[in-house]
């Protein structure tokens, strides 16, 4: 069985790949997100929808981290009262991604997945050196 085999059989294995960007960039591990960054490319993930599900991952994070938010219960207990719905398993990584980034980092990260987007929508921009300069601003000590 093969990594392709197992990601046809994974309905979320994109979905962990991207994760495993957030755990990476969360650790300032530069090398490992930029290798997460070309399986993504090589598999054929659409750089936007990847960088938007970062974007939201993050902004949920600083929102959760705002509220004074601890556990992945909380979490989701506190989105689905404001009428956005999250599985447990979300809330789970929104928990990772705060016990991974001080509010400061979360606020700065927000700053570079806006640029990044805005970036991607420029005239016939390359995805991969938009997403290459996001993740090195990210790690950036």
């Amino acid at each position: 069985m093969t990594a392709a085999d197992i990601a046809a059989l994974v309905p979320d294995a994109q979905g962990a790949t991207i994760f495993a960007l957030v755990a990476a960039l969360g650790r300032g591990d530069r090398t490992r997100a930029l290798e997460i960054l070309d399986i993504l490319v090589r598999e054929g993930e659409y750089m936007p929808l990847a960088l938007t599900f970062l974007a939201t991952q993050f902004r949920m994070a600083l929102v959760a981290r705002e509220a004074n938010l601890r556990s992945a219960a909380q979490i989701q207990g506190y989105f689905n009262k404001l009428g956005a719905r999250i599985w447990p398993e979300r809330a789970r990584q929104i928990e990772h991604t705060i016990a991974a980034f001080p509010k400061e980092r979360l606020e700065r990260a927000v700053a570079k997945l806006f640029k990044a987007d805005r970036s991607l929508r420029d005239a016939r921009p390359d995805d991969r050196i938009v997403m290459e300069e996001m993740i090195l601003a990210l790690t950036a000590p």
